[in-house]
């Protein structure tokens, strides 16, 4: 049985890429499209794993068993010159290496062959998950360049700041919760009656600016973030109905003088 076993024909891969051993001779077939460079990395790489595998695994399957030392004889083998430079200068493992792996492979370990099934299983499933968190990475990314960048709430004294770099030559006033609707509607009234305003404007229901006959602005009212929005509508509501009496301009924005 053991002569008939050693007689045997082993063919692997296929026949564009792969080989066959016999007693005596060992060949690699070389596919034609593939240069000698590609061929050497994959065989480096697949030889390199499955020399490690086997290696890990020798010691609990093979180190007892008398059959390993019989089944290898002292290695003599016919090969081709380019078979016999490419172990002898590139490959990281020797003829008796890769005899050894297939004498351990065609003896039967079942153990063997399925840990190789196994690990291709596990790196198959590695691979799965690492495409999948790339495609989760991708569109994170992509709904991130959607977002616009936010700069923030200002506080009061921020705007204040860029009112009065803004309106650098005029009063700016802060109307907050200290100062009741009623009050605040008034004081706004009497400035627009003392600096004989033509026109009132006002920014996103939070600044009042006033234009007199020399395109001066002479007082700006500045709503604090704290206010009352509904008091707000209720005192604008009560300027432009005096302007609308006394023949004012009142012009009403949705802009803010506060975004970049």
């Amino acid at each position: 049985m053991t002569n008939q076993k050693r007689t045997r024909k082993f063919i692997f891969g296929n026949e564009r890429f792969g080989g066959s051993y016999t007693p005596g001779e060992f060949e690699l077939n070389f596919p034609e499209d593939m240069s000698r460079e590609d061929f050497e990395k994959i065989f480096n790489e697949r030889m390199d794993s499955l020399y490690k595998r086997g290696h890990d695994l020798k010691e609990e399957f093979f180190e007892n068993d008398p059959r390993k030392k019989q089944n290898l004889k002292p290695l003599s083998i016919r090969v081709k010159p380019h078979t016999k430079e490419f172990f002898k200068n590139n490959s990281i493992l020797s003829p008796r290496d890769v005899l050894e792996m297939y004498e351990e492979f065609n003896n039967g370990s079942e153990a063997f062959i399925n840990s190789l099934l196994e690990e291709e299983i596990q790196l198959e499933n590695e691979l799965a998950e690492i495409q999948e968190k790339l495609h989760n990475a991708k569109l994170f990314k992509e709904k991130l360049a959607d977002l616009k960048p936010d700069n923030g709430v200002l506080t009061d004294d921020d705007k204040l700041l860029k009112l009065k770099q803004k309106y650098d030559k005029s009063e700016v006033k802060e109307i907050g919760n200290e100062i009741p609707c009623g009050k605040a509607q008034n004081s706004i009234i009497a400035d627009i009656q003392m600096y004989n305003t033509l026109k009132v404007m006002v920014f996103d229901n939070q600044v009042l600016s006033f234009i007199v006959y020399t395109n001066a602005q002479p007082v700006v009212y500045y709503f604090k973030n704290e206010y009352s929005k509904d008091d707000i509508e209720e005192i604008l509501s009560e300027v432009e109905r005096y302007c609308s009496q006394n023949n004012i301009a009142f012009d009403k924005s949705s802009d803010s003088l506060f975004e970049e």
